[in-house]
């Protein structure tokens, strides 16, 4: 009988740890485990990740109109599903399901395993939030960190029972675009503070007096877009700087653009990232917290490291790639090489080793 792994998540949209797991997902049912997907409330955002027809998905309804209720509901009804499939090794990779899971432990036999997928410092937002999610970890039997950085966080019980295994590649992305690049440099990511894209937009501002040609296009959403629209308009860059939203083909959107920036606090390892490297895109990121950048990025080889929240020095950097087009080639040649680092299939291999 095939092992069963039972995910358990908010929905499996866009944000990044629901893409790994929706990639996961369908590489493990090609290496012939069962998935089963429990999702815990409706996804609102889309998504342009399809998840495998052979995932069954579970999706978590309740009529409970206060939050406690609606926690305790879910509660329930994840215990049932779990005490169904004693077999299945269960998968949690955000901070909600997590707690959820814990208190679950001690009524299910399921073995758990928590992966902790953002810099656990700053992250959950409150330190009442992060303690739920430290206490949690806890009671899983096993964790997977995707940096050393992020493990060393959690208490050494937790560190014992550590595994680090980085994201995998995106096995169906466009190949690396051959020909002269679009004058456009492109970002992906939620519209969120931990993002900082008024520190990308300050930087475009300046480097729009050197490079007047060339535009910025923003892919994604969230509730920081007003005031993002609001700093665009002040900086009067209405027709340099776009916010695109949700887009279901971004691959293709990017992969002829002339530089990928991420200006992100701090980070796991970003997806976007890993497939804008992957596509040869000439890359340039802050070398934020938890390490993912540093990890995958050696600097002025594959991709430039920059500081967070230095605007005049991410400005500098992406002059650097625009005004040198050896350099840029030599960035996007050697930045191709991280796919045959993390292919999916091995990546999943070694997720399979714990379950």
């Amino acid at each position: 009988m095939s092992k069963e792994i039972i995910v358990v998540t908010i929905a499996l949209g866009n944000d990044g740890a629901e893409r790994v797991l929706t990639e996961l997902s369908n590489e493990w049912i090609r290496q012939g485990l069962k998935v089963t997907a429990i999702q815990m409330m409706a996804n609102v955002y889309g998504s342009s990740f399809s998840l495998s027809e052979k995932v069954q998905v579970i999706n978590l309804k309740t009529k409970k109109k206060t939050k406690i209720g609606k926690y305790m509901d879910r509660f329930i009804q994840i215990c049932k599903i779990l005490n169904s499939k004693k077999n299945g090794t269960v998968l949690a990779f955000l901070p909600g399901p997590q707690v959820i899971l814990a208190m679950c432990s001690p009524f299910v036999k399921n073995r758990i395993i928590f992966s902790e997928r953002n810099n656990p410092y700053d992250s959950p937002d409150t330190k009442f939030h992060r303690f739920l999610r430290d206490a949690a970890f806890l009671c899983a039997d096993s964790c997977v960190f995707q940096t050393k950085e992020a493990r060393d966080y959690f208490f050494k019980r937790i560190r014992q029972r550590g595994r680090i295994i980085p994201n995998p590649i995106n096995p169906s992305l466009p190949h690396p675009y051959q020909g002269e690049r679009r004058k456009a440099i492109v970002a992906v990511c939620r519209l969120r503070p931990q993002k900082n894209l008024s520190m990308l937009i300050d930087a475009f501002y300046r480097l729009n007096k050197y490079h007047k040609d060339y535009i910025l296009e923003i892919y994604g959403q969230g509730d920081e877009e007003e005031k993002l629209i609001a700093q665009i308009e002040r900086l009067k860059l209405e027709n340099s700087v776009f916010l695109k939203g949700f887009c279901s083909n971004v691959h293709e959107k990017m992969v002829d653009c002339a530089m990928y920036v991420s200006s992100s606090n701090y980070e796991g390892i970003s997806n976007s990232m890993l497939e804008a490297l992957a596509m040869g895109i000439p890359t340039v990121v802050t070398d934020c917290p938890i390490g993912g950048a540093k990890l995958m990025i050696q600097n002025n080889v594959n991709g430039i490291l920059v500081p967070v929240g230095d605007s005049a020095k991410l400005c500098d950097a992406m002059r650097k790639v625009l005004e040198n087009p050896d350099f840029s080639l030599k960035l996007s040649m050697n930045a191709r090489k991280v796919v045959e680092k993390y292919p999916i299939d091995k990546i999943a291999k070694r997720w399979m080793e714990i379950f």
